[in-house]
């Protein structure tokens, strides 16, 4: 296992319900980034099918999406089926470069028709290493798929690498599990939006979140937000890469595709945890009394 790994943040714009296309452009994104020397590259939130629709609870459907009466069985017909030309593609690039690719993608229920997952996968050179179901879904997703059930983490060649989802990282206890079981890479991936017509208030909120998760664990977290429009709104953007420090090694500041790329050394989780007593200071007998508490 290598100390140093270069990773690449693929900050695109997804076309809505076109997984050929979408695919198209992350085979040549990943061509030239391993060119490049990247050796983890991660794509954001529901990269072959665009986000669901609509966005936002009352808005108007995108005209690419068919209208309300056809958009959930076009997003089936979109989604990832099991063994299907977009996983088998990148498995196939993956091999051929020797890195690893974190995708978002809808995917098939392997059994129920019509049922889909919003799924975080992790591929290696020797295929797929893992898939992480979106434990928390938000707002309309729900209509759609159906939530995760399992947390885990997969060794690999760069390190140990836990996956979540967009709004999965509101809720800590979801890193911290990821951490206790090892990870030392955390992979965030977005498709986080605003109305076109209202600013963002705050432009570091990535950033924010992205250094209390990778403090507060000693991990590597590794931010990845959409780019583009669809519907009514906009997608934000700023992906970043934080150490377990909380130093920004690099971040996009704009809504624009972009590309955030740095070098990571997967020793600094040992030497900010040694210093910091992330493990050996926490009270989870104190903490287990009350985390159990219903709502």
């Amino acid at each position: 296992m290598t100390s140093k790994v270069n990773v690449s943040l693929i900050q695109f714009d997804v076309q809505v319900l076109e997984p050929a296309s979408n695919l198209e452009r992350m085979q040549a994104v990943i061509r030239s980034e391993a060119k490049a020397g990247a050796q983890l590259i991660v794509f954001p939130e529901l990269a072959n099918t665009g986000y669901v629709e609509p966005l936002t609870p009352g808005a108007p459907f995108s005209p690419e999406s068919g209208g309300a009466e056809q958009y959930a069985f076009r997003l089936f017909q979109a989604a990832e089926p099991e063994n299907g030309p977009f996983i088998t593609s990148l498995c196939d690039l993956a091999r051929e470069h020797s890195l690893h690719v974190v995708a978002g993608l809808a995917l098939r229920h392997p059994v129920q028709q019509g049922v889909m997952y919003n799924a975080s996968v992790l591929i290696g050179p020797h295929g797929v290493l893992g898939t992480y179901s979106k434990i928390h879904r938000w707002h309309l997703e729900k209509l759609y798929f159906v939530a995760g059930e399992s947390i885990s983490v997969q060794q690999t060649m760069l390190g140990p690498i836990g996956m979540q989802i967009c709004y999965d990282i509101r809720f800590p206890e979801l890193t911290r599990a990821l951490m206790l079981q090892g990870a030392q890479i955390v992979t965030n991936i977005w498709a986080s939006f605003r109305p076109q017509d209202k600013p963002l208030e705050d432009e570091q909120i990535f950033t924010h979140r992205a250094y209390t998760r990778a403090t507060e664990n000693g991990v590597f977290f590794l931010s990845c937000n959409r780019a583009g429009t669809q519907g009514n709104c906009a997608f934000m953007g700023r992906s970043v890469i934080v150490a377990p420090d909380g130093k920004i090694l690099a971040q996009s500041t704009s809504e624009d595709e972009d590309i955030v790329r740095a070098e990571i050394d997967i020793d600094d989780v040992a030497r900010y945890r040694s210093y910091v007593g992330l493990a050996t200071d926490r009270r989870a007998d104190i903490y287990s009394r009350y985390l159990t508490a219903p709502i």
